[in-house]
C-alpha cells in the first residue's frame, strides 16, 4: 500500500489499541527517528510508539503490522532523494481544520523521534540551519486550526506542509547522508595518512 492508503487502516488499528493517538503523529515520530539514523528496527519501533502514546498493553498484530510498512515507506522516501517521501495527512477530502490539526500532531510527533534519536545531542552540536529547520517544525506544531476552508487558507496549508517535509528531508540529509558522504571521503581519499605501524622490539 502507499502511505495514504495507510491512514484509515492505522486509525482502525490505534483505535483497537486503545490509544488517542493519531495516524499522523505516529508517522511524524517514526520519520523522526529515522530522520537521525536510528534503523527503528520492529521492537525498539513498537516500544517508543507503546512509550509514547501510553499504551496499556500490547500492539494488536496489525499495528505492529502497519508501523513496519510506515517505516519501510518513510525510509524509501529519505532515501529517494525526499520525492516519494509523503507525510501521512487526512484526505484531501477531509475539513481543512482537521487536516491543519494532524499536521500539527505529526510535527510535534516528528520532533519526539527526533530527540529520542539525538538524545545526549545538544542544540551547539548543529548546525545553524538544522536548528531553524526545527524550529520551523516547533511553531508548525503548534499551528492554529483555522475556522473555515477559505481557498486561501488552503493554499497556505498545502505550503506549510510541503514546508515541513522539505524540513525533515533536510533532517536527514545533513545528519544522515552528509555523515555517510564524509565517511565515503574519508575511505576513498588517496591522500589519507596510513596509519603508522605498531613499533616492536
Amino acid at each position: 500500500m502507499s502511505t495514504e492508503e495507510l491512514y484509515e487502516p492505522l486509525a482502525d488499528a490505534l483505535r483497537q489499541a486503545g490509544v488517542d493517538t493519531g495516524p499522523s503523529e505516529v508517522q511524524g515520530v517514526i520519520c523522526g527517528l529515522l530522520s537521525t539514523g536510528v534503523s527503528a528496527a520492529d521492537a525498539e519501533l513498537e516500544g517508543l510508539l507503546a512509550s509514547h502514546t501510553e499504551l496499556a498493553g500490547n500492539w494488536p498484530p496489525e499495528a505492529k503490522q502497519l508501523f513496519g510498512e510506515l517505516r519501510d515507506l518513510a525510509r524509501d522516501g529519505f532515501l529517494g532523494g525526499g520525492m516519494d517521501l509523503a507525510l501521512l495527512l487526512p484526505h484531501d477530502d477531509t475539513a481543512l481544520a482537521e487536516r491543519v490539526e494532524a499536521l500539527g500532531r505529526w510535527t510535534e510527533g516528528f520532533l519526539v523521534g527526533f530527540g529520542t534519536g539525538t538524545a545526549g545531542m545538544k542544540d551547539s552540536d548543529l548546525s545553524p540551519a538544522l536548528q531553524e529547520a526545527l524550529s520551523d517544525l516547533s511553531a508548525i506544531s503548534n499551528v492554529e486550526v483555522p475556522e473555515e476552508d477559505a481557498e486561501e487558507e488552503e493554499a497556505l496549508f498545502q505550503q506549510v506542509a510541503e514546508h515541513s517535509r522539505m524540513a525533515a528531508l533536510m533532517v536527514f540529509t545533513e545528519l544522515v547522508m552528509g555523515e555517510d558522504t564524509e565517511q565515503s571521503d574519508d575511505e576513498a581519499d588517496p591522500d589519507a595518512e596510513e596509519p603508522e605501524p605498531p613499533i616492536t622490539h
